[in-house]
């Protein structure tokens, strides 16, 4: 177990902005079912088939939203640990009367493709085919937008920029600093929390620097391992730790992983001009809140709001930390759910949102 937790540590404990390791468990407030239907539905992105669901009310929506799931290879539902925040996101939102897709990350479920081979900008191009869909299922008069979380937040952001057809954004714990920024800011500041101090800074920004590099896969990869090795010593040696700096070096030099480390979301952000809602608990280890203050700054347009005992994965919480996780009710609390349809209500009320730019 130390042998694990050393190799997790050294090697980017976190392993990605916003929740590599992936988050979530239970329902709070189990949709009725009254109200709205849900059907599979698939979309059709640069040749790959992805597989979803599309949740809606039983008349006419409001509006219509694509959900964008955090970093690592996600379902549909975003579930992990018996939570499934993206279901719960979606049959409440219908009920409300705004129709949902929801589908499962490429290489995931029903969807085909690799989750560790994309970048932010295919995942962009993912969620842009989704809103696609919907223009073939909805009169061209509805309003289209995008509801992500953690670093979906970002393919939000990249998807208000370059799709027209979305008319506003939703972002979830949405990074703004760099990646790498926000994954040394999540270690550091888990490991002060927990211990009181935090002396992996300079092996971990070792590692960050070997992956943002130009070197290809084929030079990166051993350069990662040996130096993985030597931050072990002798345990390095072992049969099961061979394995695992193996799987961590894996991660590290997939595109997806390389693609996270190096985005700078900032230049972005500026330049969004569609409605924004940006929210985050003030319990969030890994993006931290001060993410949210960052939004504020970079894109004063941007509505934010800052959710008081809540963790990065939208519940309400005692610590923020990770392992804390499992052992919490519910799916996703419901001021956020709450604060989401509100916003969205207000706009669609107001006229705020049209079709298209």
């Amino acid at each position: 177990m130390k042998i694990r937790i050393l190799l997790a540590a050294v090697a980017v404990v976190a392993a990605a902005v916003a929740g590599w390791a992936r988050d979530a468990r239970g329902a709070q407030g189990e949709a009725q079912n009254e109200g709205f239907r849900a059907e599979e539905v698939t979309v059709r992105s640069g040749g790959v088939t992805l597989g979803g669901t599309l949740t809606r009310p039983e008349g006419t929506p409001k509006a219509a939203l694509v959900l964008a799931s955090g970093s690592g290879a996600q379902d549909r539902d975003e579930e992990v640990l018996g939570h499934r925040p993206f279901k719960a996101i979606a049959e409440y939102l219908a009920g409300k009367g705004y129709a949902v897709i929801r589908m499962d990350d490429r290489g995931v479920g029903e969807s085909g493709g690799d989750a560790s081979k994309m970048t932010i900008s295919d995942y962009a191009s993912d969620i842009s085919a989704a809103i696609g869909a919907l223009d073939s299922i909805f009169p061209a008069g509805l309003p289209k937008g995008v509801l992500g979380h953690s670093e979906g937040g970002n393919a939000a952001v990249k998807t208000a920029l370059g799709d027209l057809h979305c008319r506003f954004i939703i972002t979830l714990a949405a990074p703004a600093w760099p990646g790498d920024s926000v994954i040394m800011s999540q270690a550091r500041a888990m490991a002060t929390a927990m211990t009181g101090k935090w002396d992996g800074e300079a092996a971990q920004r070792r590692i960050l620097e070997l992956v943002k590099s130009p070197l290809p896969t084929v030079a990166l990869a051993p350069t990662l391992y040996s130096e993985l090795g030597r931050m072990l010593g002798s345990a390095a040696e072992l049969p099961q730790v061979k394995k695992q700096i193996q799987q961590q070096v894996d991660v590290l030099v997939s595109p997806a992983y390389r693609s996270l480390v190096r985005y700078n979301p900032a230049e972005d952000m500026r330049k969004v001009a569609v409605p924004w809602l940006a929210l985050n608990g003030d319990k969030d280890f890994q993006v931290l809140p001060e993410n949210l203050s960052a939004i504020a700054e970079l894109n004063p347009r941007a509505q934010t709001r800052l959710l008081p005992g809540h963790n990065h994965l939208f519940l309400e919480c005692h610590s923020g930390f990770p392992t804390e996780y499992s052992s919490l009710p519910g799916d996703i609390s419901p001021e956020t759910l709450e604060a989401i349809a509100s916003w969205l209500d207000e706009l669609t009320a107001a006229g705020g949102i049209s079709a298209a730019r």
